[in-house]
């Protein structure tokens, strides 16, 4: 019996970090409340510092879905950025790099990019472009050999834009092998429609 006490309370105790970690529901209460006393100041920091956690851990759960870098590849660390200076919405990226060649791979959500990016594969075909299948998904590549950079667009609904941009690249299979690297079903369960 009492070890069953003992367990309890360590495992309370280990429990309780995690909800302190939680300063969301507290800063939104404060927010309310200076709002509510003509604080407009205050509620605006109040919010903006839970709205920067939020994305903070959303950015942290969807680096996990991000294609992992191809065999030889450094990995940068992942950045997650607000976007609420051009439209709003959230970008999670990470670069890749090899000798001189360069990956960038960018998830960017509930961003006027998303409806600009629907906007270009509708202008499909464009100069050095294809249509590409990832998964049961249809995404297009544009491939410049000469240059040796291309790019794979693909979206996701209306709400999610997945991006890989290379550079000094062997070839665009480079790019197609890191596409298939998305995880396209947790993205999906973590950002319903």
């Amino acid at each position: 019996m009492r070890r069953v006490a003992l367990a309890l309370c360590l495992a309370a105790l280990l429990a309780a970090p995690a909800r302190a970690a939680d300063t969301v529901p507290a800063r939104l209460d404060a927010a309310r409340a200076a709002h509510g006393k003509g604080d407009l100041a205050r509620a605006a920091v109040e919010l903006e510092a839970a709205l920067a956690e939020l994305q903070a851990r959303l950015g942290k759960q969807l680096a996990e879905f991000l294609p992992p870098p191809p065999a030889g590849w450094q990995a940068e660390p992942v950045e997650t950025q607000s976007l609420a200076g051009t439209g709003g919405g959230l970008a999670v990226t990470r670069a890749y790099g090899r000798d001189d060649g360069t990956l960038n791979i960018s998830l960017i959500i509930d961003s006027p990019a998303v409806s600009a990016a629907v906007a270009q594969l509708a202008a499909f075909p464009q100069p050095n472009g294809r249509k590409v299948k990832v998964g049961n998904e249809e995404a297009s590549m544009r491939w410049d050999p000469q240059g040796r950079n291309g790019e794979v667009l693909m979206v996701l609904g209306s709400r999610i834009l997945l991006q890989i941009e290379g550079d000094n690249l062997a070839n665009s299979e480079v790019l197609s092998e890191v596409a298939k690297g998305w995880n396209l079903a947790g993205i999906r369960k973590a950002l319903p429609q």
